[in-house]
C-alpha cells in the first residue's frame, strides 16, 4: 500500500508544479556596448526547458514553478547563472573563448545550434563592419573554415570571389547563394550595402543546412541578417573612422633608365642575319652624350599613376523599442579613394527594421536603400591602352609631358601615354539599390505552438554606366573614326521573393518537435539599354560632344537592349525531432520548378537527413566534467542542385542581324535539354569543448559529388556550331576542416584567447561524358585529376654553350625543341589548403585583435611575366630579370638567348600561389565606467587603430599572390594596404 501512495504523492507534487508554472521574460546584452545578443540558449537549471534569444537579445519562457534559476549560454561568451526572482530577468554576457555560434539561421528557420546536424559558422557582424573594404565580403577571408574568399582586384567595391568547400562546377556558377533578411541578393551589389547594418553572417555547408534550398543551394548559402531593435530606452551609436592607403611593393621590377639603356646597348635585340658583323647593339643609334642624358631620366611615372588613397566612414544607428514594438534605424556614408588616380567608391546608406507584436500578431518591416558612385580603370588584360599595363611597358628614360605641357607618346616603344589614358577617359558606374520585406506572422490560438507566417519582399538593383574615350586617346582612337566615344548603359533588375510558411513545434515529456511547410515564389526580370556615340570633337564629355551620324561620315551610334525573367516555384518540409534534449534527427524535402530549365526538366526533388547526438550528456560520461564539457556527433547527407545557366539558355534564340546589306534573324541559341546541375552531399563530425567552455572546437570531414555537370558537347562544323552546353559529367569535392577556439589566459584583468581553422579540400574530376581530356590554353580538366589545372611544358634552364632555352620531355629527357606534346599537369590553381588564425587580447578596456589569412598548394600562371620578359618587346621597358639574359658562351643563367625562340606556355611562369597574410590588426581602448559615468547621457567611448592587408608573405612575381581564375593576365589592380584611426560613441 505504501508503495502506490508515494507513487501518488509524486504524481500530485508534478501535477502541482507544472499548475504553478509561470513565465520569465528579459533580455541578454554584451558587457561591452549592451548591445542584444541572439540565439542565447536560455535553459531551467537541471532541466530540458530552453529556449533561445530572438534577433533582438530579448526572451520568454515558461519555467515550472519551483524553478529558481536559470542558465545563460552562447559559445563566445562566459556561461552565467541568474535568479528567477519575479520573473524578469535581464543579463549581460562577458566575452569568454570562442566566436561560434549557439544558433543556427538558416534564413527560414532558427535552430538551437544543439539540435541541428548541419555544418554551419556563425560570424558575428561587429567583427567585420569597421574593416576599411568597399564589399564586406572580402573581409571573411580567413574566417571561416571550408570557405576561400580570394579578390582579383584591389579597387574600391569590388567584390570577393567565394567558393566554399571547393569548386563544385566547370562552366556553371560556383558562387554560394546570399540571403539578406530572407530576401535573395548578389555579391556584385556589395558595395551598396552597409556591413555596419549586419547582425550575422551564417554560412552554411552541408546539406543538413543547405538543402532547404533545393536547387539553389549547391554551392553553399551565406544568410546574413540585419540588427533589430530591442526593449527599452533608445540606444544611439556613432562609429566613424579615417585613414589612408598606399600602394604594396610589387615584387616584379622593371628596369630602370640606365639599365634599359644598357640593355638597348649592350644585348642583341635585333638581329639582321644579312649583315652579320652587326649584332644589334644600339638599335636607335644614340651618341653616348644621348645615351648618358636618357639614362638619368626615370620619369617617375608610378610617382603619378598612383597616390596615397583616403579611407572615411561615417555610420549611426538608433534602436529601442517596448515589448510590443521594437525598431532599428540606421545612416551611413562611406568614401574609399583608390591607390590610382581617378578611382574610388563613395557609397550612402539607410535602413529601417521595425518589429510590433500585439495580440498573437507579429508583424515586421526591413527596408534598406543604398546609393553608391563607383569610378573605375580597366584592369586585368593585355591591352597597352589599359593604364596598369601601360604604366609598365612605357619606357622609363621618356619623359612624360612635352615642353609645351600635352601627353608625350613613346615613339620608341610605340605605346599610349599611361596618364593620358586614365586622367582623360571616364569609367564610372552608378547604382541605386533597395532591399525590402514585409512579414506577418499568426499564432493560432487554438493549437498551441501553431504558426502560420508570409513574408513578401524585394531586392531592385539600378546601374547606370559612363564609359568616356577621350579622342586623343589609344582608347579613343580604337573607335569608329577614330574620335572618341561615349557610351552610357542602364540595367534595372527586380527580384521578388514571397514565402509563406507553417510551423509548429511543441515538447511532450522527453520529446521535442518543430515541423514546418514552406511555399515560396521567386520571380526576377532584368532590363537593359544602352548606345555608344562616337566622334567626340568638342568640349564636351557628355552626350553634346557627339557627333551626328549619317550615312556619309559614319559616326552612326550603335544601340543594344535586353530583357530576361526567371522563376522558381518551390514546396518544401522541414523537421527537426529530439529526444531528451540529446538526440536529435534533421529531415527534409524540397520540390523545385525552374523557369529556366527545359520544359520536361525543370522540376526536380532536393532532400535530406541528419543526426547528432550530445555523448556528453550521457550517464556513462559522468566524471569527465572536469575536462570534457561538451562532445556531440553528428553526421548528415542529401542532395542540392544549381540552376547556374542563363535565364533561356535551353530556348531556341534569335536576334536581328544584317547580311548583305539586308536585316534579318540569326539564330544565336539551340534548344537542348537541360537539368539541375545536381550536388550530393555526406558530413559528418565531431564538435566539443573542453575545460569548462575554455578550448571550443570542431572536426568535420565531407564528400560532395555533383553530377550533371554544364559542360561543352562538341558538334558537327557542318552544324554552324563547335559546341553546345549539356548536363555532362561529375565531380567530387571531399576535405577535412578544422576549427579550434581557446581563452589561453582568463583572469579579472587580462584575457588571451587563440583561434586557428585549417581546411583542406581534395577536387577531383571523375567523368566528362567519356572524353578523358579537354584542353583550353594552359588549363586542363583531365579525368581523374582537379580541374584547372596548368597544363604546361617543363622548363630546364639554359644551355650555358649555346643559350638555348631547354625542356623536359614527358619522359624526363632534356631537349632544346620546344613540343606541346610534352606538357604535363603542374598543379592545380585552386588551393588545396587554406584557412586563418588570429588572437585578442584585453587588458582593463585596451583590446588588440590580429587577424592572418593563409593559403598553399597551388599555383598560377603569371602571364604578366611574359608580357616583360619577352624579349620580341625589347623596345617597351621590361623586367630587370632580362639583365641576366644569356649573352655568350659560358654564362650561367635562366633567361635564355634573345635569338631564341621564345616559348611562354611553360612552367617557367607557372608561380606557387603559397601566401600569408596579415589581414586585420586592430588596437582599441574603451573607457571606463568610472569615466563614462560621468559624462552624462554617454554609454560608451571607444577609440581604435586599425590596419588592413598590412603585409603578405609571398614568391608570386606581382603585387599579390590571389588570384581566383588561376591566370594573372596583366594590369593588376594592387590590394589596399589601409591604416585607419576610428572612434565609436553610445549614448
Amino acid at each position: 500500500m505504501r508503495r502506490p501512495l508515494l507513487v501518488l504523492m509524486a504524481m500530485l507534487m508534478a501535477l502541482y508544479s507544472f499548475s504553478q508554472s509561470k513565465q520569465v521574460t528579459g533580455s541578454v546584452t554584451d558587457q561591452r556596448d549592451g548591445a542584444p545578443i541572439p540565439g542565447v540558449t536560455v535553459t531551467v537549471k537541471g532541466t530540458s526547458t530552453s529556449t533561445v534569444t530572438e534577433p533582438d537579445g530579448s526572451f520568454k519562457l515558461t519555467v515550472p514553478g519551483n524553478a529558481t534559476t536559470l542558465v545563460f549560454s552562447s559559445v563566445g561568451f562566459q556561461t552565467q547563472e541568474a535568479a528567477i526572482g519575479s520573473g524578469i530577468v535581464n543579463v549581460q554576457l562577458v566575452v569568454g573563448s570562442s566566436s561560434l555560434s549557439e544558433v543556427v539561421i538558416t534564413g527560414y528557420t532558427t535552430q538551437n545550434k544543439r539540435q541541428s546536424a548541419g555544418s554551419s559558422i556563425r560570424v558575428a557582424g561587429d567583427e567585420l563592419k569597421l574593416q576599411p573594404v568597399g564589399s564586406f565580403d572580402r573581409a571573411l577571408q580567413g574566417k571561416v573554415p571550408g570557405l576561400m574568399a580570394l579578390s582579383s582586384s584591389g579597387q574600391p567595391g569590388s567584390a570577393a570571389e567565394i567558393t566554399i568547400r571547393g569548386k563544385g562546377s566547370i562552366s556553371g556558377s560556383n558562387s554560394p547563394l546570399y540571403i539578406i533578411d530572407g530576401i535573395q541578393v548578389s555579391a556584385a551589389d556589395f558595395a551598396t550595402i552597409n556591413p555596419g547594418d549586419i547582425e550575422s553572417y551564417n554560412i552554411l555547408k552541408d546539406a543538413s543546412s543547405t538543402a532547404i534550398y533545393g536547387s539553389r543551394g549547391a554551392n553553399g548559402v551565406i544568410v546574413i541578417t540585419t540588427k533589430r531593435g530591442s526593449s527599452g530606452l533608445t540606444k544611439v551609436n556613432y562609429d566613424g573612422q579615417f585613414g589612408f592607403s598606399e600602394l604594396p611593393k610589387n615584387k616584379l621590377r622593371l628596369m630602370t633608365s640606365r639599365e634599359k639603356v644598357d640593355y638597348e646597348k649592350h644585348s642583341r635585340p635585333l638581329y639582321d642575319p644579312n649583315d652579320p658583323s652587326w649584332d644589334g647593339s644600339n638599335p636607335f643609334g644614340w651618341t653616348p652624350d644621348e645615351m648618358d642624358s636618357l639614362a638619368k631620366i626615370d620619369n617617375g611615372i608610378a610617382d603619378k599613376m598612383f597616390r596615397k588613397g583616403t579611407t572615411q566612414q561615417h555610420m549611426v544607428s538608433a534602436s529601442g523599442g517596448n515589448d510590443k514594438t521594437k525598431f532599428f534605424l540606421s545612416g551611413s556614408i562611406f568614401d574609399q579613394q583608390g591607390i590610382v588616380r581617378n578611382t574610388g567608391l563613395k557609397r550612402y546608406t539607410g535602413r529601417a527594421n521595425i518589429d510590433n507584436t500585439f495580440g498573437n500578431w507579429k508583424i515586421g518591416l526591413n527596408a534598406s536603400f543604398g546609393y553608391s558612385r563607383l569610378t573605375n580603370t580597366l584592369e586585368n588584360d593585355v591591352y597597352i591602352g589599359q593604364p596598369l599595363n601601360a604604366i609598365r611597358w612605357f619606357n622609363p628614360y621618356i619623359t612624360l609631358y612635352n615642353p609645351d605641357g600635352t601627353y608625350r607618346y613613346d615613339g620608341y616603344g610605340g605605346q599610349p601615354n599611361p596618364l593620358q589614358e586614365q586622367f582623360e577617359n571616364t569609367y564610372n558606374g552608378d547604382q541605386l539599390k533597395g532591399i525590402g520585406s514585409a512579414y506577418i506572422e499568426y499564432a493560432l490560438p487554438w493549437v498551441k505552438g501553431l504558426k502560420v507566417r508570409t513574408q513578401w519582399g524585394a531586392d531592385f538593383t539600378q546601374d547606370e554606366d559612363l564609359r568616356y574615350l577621350d579622342r586623343t586617346t589609344d582608347q579613343g582612337i580604337q573607335a569608329i573614326g577614330s574620335r572618341g566615344s561615349l557610351r552610357r548603359g542602364y540595367t534595372k533588375f527586380v527580384r521578388y521573393t514571397g514565402t509563406t510558411s507553417l510551423n509548429y513545434t511543441t515538447s511532450f515529456g522527453d520529446h521535442d518537435l518543430s515541423l514546418s511547410l514552406f511555399n515560396e515564389i521567386v520571380k526576377a526580370k532584368q532590363e537593359s539599354f544602352g548606345f555608344t556615340g562616337y566622334g567626340m570633337i568638342g568640349p564636351f564629355k557628355n552626350e553634346s560632344g557627339i557627333t551626328p551620324g549619317t550615312a556619309d561620315n559614319g559616326y552612326i551610334p550603335t544601340v543594344r537592349g535586353s530583357v530576361t525573367e526567371n522563376g522558381l516555384l518551390s514546396y518544401f518540409f522541414d523537421g527537426v525531432y529530439g529526444y531528451k534534449n540529446r538526440y536529435f534527427l534533421n529531415a527534409g524535402v524540397r520540390r523545385d520548378g525552374s523557369s529556366r530549365l527545359s520544359r520536361d526538366n525543370r522540376w526536380s526533388t532536393f532532400g535530406h537527413v541528419g543526426a547528432s547526438w550530445i555523448v556528453s550528456d550521457e550517464e556513462f560520461m559522468a566524471g569527465t566534467e572536469n575536462w570534457l564539457s561538451m562532445l556531440k556527433l553528428k553526421a548528415s547527407y542529401g542532395a542540392v542542385g544549381s540552376q547556374g545557366v542563363g535565364d533561356f539558355a535551353t530556348l531556341p534564340l534569335l536576334s536581328a542581324a544584317v547580311y548583305n546589306g539586308e536585316p534579318g534573324l540569326v539564330l544565336t541559341n539551340l534548344q537542348r535539354p537541360l537539368t539541375w546541375e545536381r550536388k550530393v552531399m555526406f558530413n559528418t563530425g565531431v564538435e566539443f569543448a573542453l575545460f569548462n567552455n575554455r578550448v571550443n572546437g570542431s572536426i568535420e570531414y565531407y564528400n560532395n559529388q555533383t553530377k550533371d555537370l554544364f559542360l561543352p558537347r562538341q558538334l558537327s562544323r557542318t552544324s554552324g556550331w563547335l559546341e553546345v552546353i549539356n548536363n555532362l559529367g561529375s565531380l567530387r569535392n571531399s576535405g577535412i576542416e578544422i576549427a579550434l577556439e581557446g581563452a589561453v589566459v582568463r583572469t579579472k584583468d587580462f584575457n588571451l584567447s587563440l583561434n586557428v581553422n585549417y581546411t583542406h579540400n581534395k577536387n577531383k574530376l571523375t567523368d566528362q561524358a567519356g572524353l578523358d581530356e579537354q584542353v583550353s590554353g594552359v588549363f586542363i580538366n583531365k579525368v581523374g585529376e582537379s580541374i584547372n589545372s596548368l597544363y604546361l611544358v617543363r622548363y630546364a634552364g639554359v644551355d650555358p654553350e649555346t643559350g638555348d632555352a631547354l625542356y623536359l620531355k614527358a619522359d624526363g629527357k632534356t631537349t632544346t625543341d620546344f613540343d606541346e606534346a610534352n606538357r604535363v599537369i603542374v598543379g592545380t590553381v585552386d588551393p588545396p589548403n587554406f584557412g586563418g588564425f588570429g588572437t585578442t587580447m584585453n587588458y582593463k578596456g585596451l583590446e588588440l585583435n590580429v587577424q592572418f589569412s593563409y593559403a598553399y598548394g597551388h599555383y598560377i600562371f603569371n602571364n604578366d611575366r611574359t608580357n616583360v620578359e619577352n624579349p620580341g618587346y625589347w623596345f617597351s621597358n621590361l623586367a630587370a630579370s632580362m639583365l641576366k639574359e644569356w649573352q655568350k658562351p659560358g654564362d650561367i643563367t635562366d633567361v635564355p638567348s634573345p635569338f631564341n625562340s621564345y616559348q611562354p606556355e611553360t612552367n617557367r611562369y607557372a608561380e606557387k600561389g603559397d601566401f600569408l597574410r596579415l589581414q586585420n590588426v586592430m588596437l582599441s581602448y574603451s573607457l571606463p565606467k568610472t569615466v563614462i559615468g560621468k559624462l552624462k547621457g554617454v554609454r560608451n567611448i571607444r577609440v581604435f587603430a586599425q590596419g588592413q592587408n598590412l603585409y603578405v608573405w609571398h614568391n608570386v612575381l606581382g603585387y599579390d599572390p590571389e588570384v581566383p581564375n588561376g591566370m594573372l593576365l596583366g594590369g593588376q589592380y594592387p590590394q589596399l594596404k589601409t591604416i585607419t584611426f576610428g572612434l565609436n560613441l553610445g549614448f
